[in-house]
């Protein structure tokens, strides 16, 4: 979807997707660390791009790259099948190089809530992936349930695990990502 939303926070800033920024989300989604918990990506660059092409034609798909404050592309993040109040957050992938997680994720939130006034958020996991699973639980996320096989990764169906998030608990988890998000851009700043 086409759209001029940017936020700004703890050393990084979530601005809209571009064409330009295809070759980078291919080599991101398909780096062999990240792969192993997100659907499949086709092999080849091109369908990035029309990947891309469709998905600014949608409405109600907000999809972000994740930089840093030199504009370095490090990451990905989107809100998307909002309905009726209610929207997904995904398409979380982060460079394993920096610490930007807490941070990329109190600034979706902050557009969930504040911008596209959201009343509630949910997110799927790879129910093998305990270290994002974690990081939900840590935030105060609340686990609404499992979807039976519904991610294909690298040819096999996984199961996901849904943590859901509302409006009237959004402050207190704020409160909780805020702190590693500070932490997390000292550390940025060392690295400058």
């Amino acid at each position: 979807m086409n759209h001029n939303i940017e936020v700004e926070k703890f050393g990084i800033k979530l601005r809209p997707v571009t064409f330009e920024d295809a070759a980078f989300i291919y080599n991101l989604r398909t780096d062999p660390d990240n792969s192993q918990y997100i659907g499949d990506t086709e092999q080849n660059i091109s369908m990035q791009y029309q990947w891309l092409e469709s998905y600014f034609k949608r409405e109600n798909d907000y999809y972000f790259c994740i930089d840093l404050k030199d504009n370095k592309n490090v990451g990905t993040i989107g809100i998307y099948n909002i309905k009726d109040g209610s929207g997904e957050w995904g398409r979380w992938v982060i460079s394993k190089k920096y610490p930007v997680s807490p941070s990329s994720v109190w600034l979706i939130y902050e557009i969930a809530f504040n911008i596209l006034n959201l009343n509630d958020v949910y997110c799927r996991t790879v129910i093998d992936n305990k270290k994002v699973i974690s990081f939900h639980e840590r935030c105060g996320l609340n686990t609404a349930g499992i979807e039976k096989n519904g991610v294909i990764i690298k040819g096999e169906r996984k199961d996901l695990l849904i943590h859901t998030l509302d409006k009237s608990n959004y402050k207190k988890v704020q409160y909780r990502l805020e702190k590693s998000a500070t932490f997390c851009e000292r550390l940025l700043m060392r690295n400058e």
